[in-house]
């Protein structure tokens, strides 16, 4: 998986993720980002080397899973911030036809958009 640098990640999300083995590099360790907003709490595990992208979203008050979704074959993770707003974007299942992305929002709610793209 692409994925930026760890500190561009921590300065995305807010928080420094809990890392399953602190002696090796990020690229190849499992890192899971915990933070909030006004409404819901987020998971995210993220395993670069194994291309895997797992997020967790519960509501704030009742604390029930609103989404979980699972991937395992993430080509690129990539942070895309401008003034109107700031995002997670994932290239997934790339084949010779099409290609999947997925748009992640947090602030101020979280937000999903999944595209499937031809080429």
């Amino acid at each position: 998986m692409e994925i930026p640098k760890e500190q561009e990640l921590i300065s995305f999300f807010g928080s420094k993720p809990e890392r399953e083995d602190e002696t090796d590099l990020f690229f190849y360790d499992k890192s899971t980002f915990t933070f909030e907003n006004e409404n819901e709490f987020f998971e995210l595990e993220i395993a670069p080397f194994y291309d895997k992208f797992i997020l967790t979203v519960k509501d704030k008050e009742t604390n029930e899973t609103l989404s979980y979704i699972e991937l395992r074959s993430v080509q690129k993770l990539e942070v895309v911030s401008d003034q109107q707003q700031s995002k997670i974007r994932l290239s997934h299942g790339e084949s010779d036809i099409y290609q999947n992305i997925l748009e992640f929002k947090f602030k101020p709610r979280f937000n999903m958009v999944f595209e499937e793209q031809y080429r």
